[in-house]
């Protein structure tokens, strides 16, 4: 069998969610999901592609596969990821965007006193509400908010422990025709807890989509406030949420940490 050319690549990692980065061409689904597999690959919740831009301003492109090799159009911890990726490997700083399958997204970077990448913000929107959909799993009727943040997701109001998400995220992504990501979030005065299970990646330890959408679907409901920062505590840590009184115009902000580099044939 021929033995593949080694691929650099640059692992970081959004509050634990995780990526392998790399700048182009694209791979194939499969070799992203050798890739993710946690035992025989690097590990991974996704691999990210850098490629470049599609529209004119813009730095470059992402492309996400998810660990099952499925293709995402967004990812909010992903995008900070590549954001960071460019400023650390093409010396970027302030503003730049960079196109998804979603469209193109405006990202800032925000350095600290000594000029280490501190957070990075992203204009997340459009975001669009879709009504409430109501599942049954298990003989338990489940009331959830459709959100789109230019990837699907289904916001409930329920316990927000990992233990809930396994029990019925599975079943409930598989409910949707073509998945969908399922936040159990709970509202309250200093912000909101959230737990999500992600479309074709499972239970992870944040997810930036996810985080907007609660943000949204609280806001909706007079749970939470429009044009404040909002903050979101995933397993993983926080995120600062703000959502415009529109409920269209969504802004997140967080960490992207870089972990280490590495090279794979696999």
């Amino acid at each position: 069998m021929m033995r593949r050319v080694p691929l650099p690549f640059v692992k970081y990692h959004g509050l634990g969610n995780d990526f392998v980065v790399v700048d182009g061409p694209l791979m194939d689904a499969a070799r992203a999901r050798r890739i993710c597999d946690r035992r025989r690959g690097v590990g991974a919740d996704g691999v990210l592609t850098v490629l470049p831009p599609r529209t004119a301003g813009a730095t470059a492109t992402m492309h996400i596969f998810n660990s099952d090799g499925s293709v995402a159009a967004m990812c909010g911890n992903g995008i900070r990821c590549v954001a960071r990726h460019l400023a650390d490997t093409r010396g970027l700083d302030g503003d730049l965007v960079v196109d998804t399958d979603s469209g193109p997204k405006r990202c800032t970077i925000h350095r600290g006193p000594g000029g280490a990448v501190e957070a990075v913000s992203v204009e997340m929107g459009p975001a669009r509400l879709e009504g409430e959909q109501e599942f049954r799993v298990g003989g338990e009727a489940l009331r959830a908010l459709r959100v789109s943040m230019g990837n699907p997701h289904a916001v409930l109001f329920d316990a927000p422990e990992r233990a809930r998400a396994l029990a019925v995220g599975p079943a409930l992504e598989r409910l949707v025709p073509g998945g969908v990501n399922v936040g159990f979030a709970r509202p309250g005065p200093s912000g909101i807890d959230l737990v999500v299970w992600e479309r074709g990646a499972g239970l992870t330890d944040a997810c930036g989509t996810g985080a907007c959408a609660a943000a949204v679907a609280a806001v909706s409901r007079g749970l939470a406030r429009a044009g404040a920062p909002v903050e979101v505590r995933l397993p993983g840590g926080a995120l600062a949420i703000t959502v415009a009184p529109d409920l269209v115009g969504v802004t997140m902000r967080g960490p992207a940490e870089r972990a280490f580099t590495g090279e794979t044939d696999l």
